[in-house]
């Protein structure tokens, strides 16, 4: 193989590892059936409900402000299903940076 080959066979592993990276941090997360099924609502709806938990969540990569916050909120509604939930209010959404991932923040409540 002649030297230039190489060179750009060894460039080309990283690279592509690069641009999947890029691509795939632009993915918003799909919901869970059981997330999905979670509702935003506010203080004031959840008045004759009992508070479970407050979730912390977030997204795994920074990126695109709005997919990075979508993606924190996905996993907060995740960890929501997950206590038996299914109504959340959420407190504070972070949306991160292109360096720093997205983070929420939400009580989580079981209303009947």
């Amino acid at each position: 193989m002649p030297r230039n080959q190489k060179w750009i066979t060894k460039v080309n592993k990283p690279l592509t590892a690069f641009i999947v990276l890029l691509v795939c941090h632009g993915c918003a997360n799909t919901p869970s059936r059981q997330a999905a099924a979670v509702k935003e609502m506010d203080a004031r709806a959840v008045a004759n409900c009992a508070l479970i938990s407050t979730i912390h969540g977030k997204s795994l990569l920074g990126g695109a402000a709005s997919t990075s916050a979508a993606n924190a909120v996905v996993d907060v509604k995740e960890q929501a299903a997950g206590l038996g939930a299914n109504v959340i209010v959420m407190q504070r959404v972070d949306n991160g940076d292109m360096y720093t991932p997205a983070s929420a923040t939400a009580k989580a409540y079981k209303c009947n």
